[in-house]
């Protein structure tokens, strides 16, 4: 049994270290963000007062409710600017106008209105049947219509 055994060659394939490289994409993003911030703080150096102050105002408050309660645009229906001082006028206005509906007997246990700090709050309650809307109905019902 002299036969020779086969030789068996085995080549090993340097291994390379799997997939790495992400950390370049995380780098070159901070840095464009970082590129955007800055040209964005040199137009707004180089604008003007008004557009300066605009733009300091939103990040001081961006929400821009602090200093106003009501609104000056211009729209279809009558313009009137709301101040924390005449809500209680403005409650007693929509009180009137409500009262003026055909179907107030039946709605005004359903609305509350009520003077607060922030402004005018009105509270829509619903009843078992469903005052305003129903789940069932996609659209309101006829009573919640003649609100409107």
């Amino acid at each position: 049994m002299d036969k020779a055994r086969p030789i068996i060659i085995l080549k090993k394939k340097g291994a390379h270290a799997g997939h790495h490289g992400g950390a370049w994409k995380v780098a070159y993003a901070d840095f464009v963000t970082a590129m955007m911030a800055r040209f964005i703080v040199l137009w707004l150096l180089n604008s003007s007062k008004q557009v300066q102050e605009a733009v300091g105002g939103y990040f001081k408050d961006p929400t821009g409710t602090a200093k106003k309660v009501g609104s000056n645009m211009q729209g279809a229906g009558e313009n009137f600017v709301l101040t924390r001082d005449n809500m209680p006028r403005l409650k007693e206005q929509l009180q009137n106008a409500m009262r003026q509906m055909a179907d107030f007997e039946k709605l005004k246990s359903h609305i509350d209105m009520t003077v607060t700090a922030e402004g005018l709050r009105i509270e829509l309650s619903e009843s078992a049947g469903g005052t305003f809307s129903t789940a069932a109905v996609p659209s309101s019902i006829p009573m919640a219509r003649s609100c409107s």
